[in-house]
């Protein structure tokens, strides 16, 4: 009996995490279709560089969330107070690390000069104090807030983002919107821990960043996989290709984010489980979830890349499948590992690492001559680490001392 208002509150807790991640989903594509149309191939392909190397720069940010969550699901003493005042040391830590990178960033991407650049490490520090916040209300169980807050951060982004390209103000005015409405997001989630506000400044409270950029290799390598592979494309490829590339990446994101609230929902659980129940309700759920939707994308891929990219991208139907199936395998990976984060483990983090960067250097070295070869070369290296994950994740049987 106990258990059912455990099981009606993740319920309705699904639900909420899902309807929010939902909703910024369609904003986050609400924003490429105004991109798409008002940017040309080449500022498109720079402007969605720029937007992973955002998400790339705050791996920190989903390690602090984790952390955060962790500690207020266990009770930890002062565990709000200690989630803000790590996501601001660590935002200062990562925002430098970026600042720093600037000059060797800037030929990579093949950019005009440094700013845009430094607009994405503007954007570091708001990224993770919101996503402190995000963590006290994740282990907390406050899921309405939690999926609220998700919902609220795409629409501020993509507000901005699609102001600036409507408005003509090219790469740069895209970032620096983007920017804009990183702080301000950050500002307005303030509110929710503000009786927390002050006790994290005092230097009796605990700070956990040895344990966020310790967990940074497991817990956030997803976050990296599912948006190295954009950059890449724009590093090897032409300008027109990497804005085709990234109009396809569109839908490897909507598989990898989608049935994203799953594990987040039961992560608590998992850091509190005694067994393996909530491995196998996320893993079981988010397979579901990815076969269809690569089914669905494969019945209707014309109108999808047409509704996604307009008709100049019709010709890349056939490769909406394979883009579909490798945000779901890093999906189906996402859940490994942060069932292995609940308990302080971090292999699968470690071969996502491993196999992103083989497929980085594949890319670099061979098969760079078109999209298809950049797009295939990362779908192997995702469903590689998926099946050994899953080797590695699933609870092992006691041997039997009487056998020998």
């Amino acid at each position: 009996m106990t258990q059912q208002p455990s099981r009606a509150r993740s319920g309705w807790g699904a639900g909420a995490v899902g309807a929010g991640s939902l909703l910024a989903n369609v904003f986050g594509y609400a924003l490429f279709l105004v991109l798409n149309r008002e940017l040309g191939a080449d500022e498109l392909g720079a402007v969605a560089s720029l937007l992973n190397l955002v998400i790339i720069a705050s791996v920190a940010a989903l390690s602090t969330q984790l952390v955060s969550a962790w500690r207020v699901a266990l009770h930890r003493p002062d565990a709000r107070a200690s989630a803000l005042r790590t996501g601001a040391i660590v935002g200062l830590i990562i925002t430098a690390v970026v600042a720093l990178l600037t000059p060797a960033i800037v030929p990579l991407l093949h950019l005009d000069g440094p700013v845009p650049v430094f607009l994405v490490a503007a954007s570091i520090l708001p990224t993770c104090i919101t996503a402190a916040v995000q963590g006290t209300l994740q282990g907390g169980e406050r899921f309405v807030t939690l999926g609220t807050v998700y919902a609220v951060a795409s629409v501020a982004r993509a507000t901005g983002g699609a102001l600036a390209a409507w408005l003509g103000w090219g790469v740069t005015g895209v970032m620096a919107l983007t920017a804009l409405a990183s702080w301000l997001l950050a500002l307005g989630v303030l509110v929710l821990v503000r009786g927390d506000l002050g006790r994290m400044m005092h230097a009796d409270v605990p700070t956990q960043v040895r344990r966020v950029l310790a967990g940074m290799a497991g817990t956030s390598a997803l976050l990296v996989a599912s948006t190295i592979d954009t950059p890449v494309a724009r590093h090897v490829l032409s300008g027109g290709d990497s804005g085709a590339y990234a109009v396809l990446s569109l839908f490897a994101k909507a598989a990898f984010w989608g049935p994203a609230f799953l594990a987040t929902v039961l992560y608590p659980g998992m850091s509190r489980a005694k067994g393996s129940r909530p491995l196998f309700l996320a893993l079981g759920g988010t397979a579901a979830i990815v076969a269809v939707g690569v089914a669905f994308s494969a019945l209707i891929s014309g109108p999808l890349v047409r509704i996604v990219g307009g008709p100049a991208y019709t010709h890349l139907a056939d490769l909406v499948p394979a883009f579909t199936a490798l945000g779901g395998a890093w999906a189906l990976s996402q859940v490994l590992v942060f069932w292995g984060a609940a308990r302080g483990r971090h292999v699968v983090g470690y071969l996502v690492w491993g196999a992103v960067g083989l497929a980085t250097l594949v890319v670099e070295l061979w098969r760079h001559d078109s999209v298809t070869q950049v797009a295939t070369t990362f779908l192997i290296a995702s469903v590689l680490v998926t099946v050994i994950g899953v080797a590695v994740s699933l609870p092992r049987r006691p041997r039997d001392p009487a056998r020998p």
